[in-house]
């Protein structure tokens, strides 16, 4: 899926988060559904979270690859498609905007 490569994304407020060696658990309080996720997801969940003002793809990408050797285009592949889902599931949002769908497919 492409998104713009300039979009900014930020953390739903209404998504709280707690972390562990194991990765992260968040819970959409408005909903109250709760998420896990693995180290990998954790560190872009983290990394989301700590740009309040958000935060874009080219900027994520470069703070995953100093964590990974993997190459750009697949941590940029592979960070575009998280973020979309997290979106969809209404966990994150683009430039301040929800997704329009109710992620009927989310699983807690």
């Amino acid at each position: 899926m492409k998104t713009d490569s300039n979009a900014m994304w930020l953390v739903s407020p209404d998504v709280r988060s707690t972390y562990s060696e194991d990765g992260a658990v968040l819970l959409d309080i408005r909903k109250g559904l709760c998420y896990s996720l693995n180290p990998v997801a954790a560190r872009v969940w983290s990394t989301v979270e700590a740009n309040p003002s958000g935060i874009d793809l080219h900027a994520l990408v470069g703070v995953m690859e100093t964590h990974y050797k993997i190459p750009h285009e697949q941590l940029e592949r592979d960070a575009t498609e998280y973020l979309s889902k997290l979106e969809q599931m209404e966990l994150v949002r683009r430039n301040g905007r929800v997704h329009g769908s109710k992620a009927a497919g989310a699983r807690g």
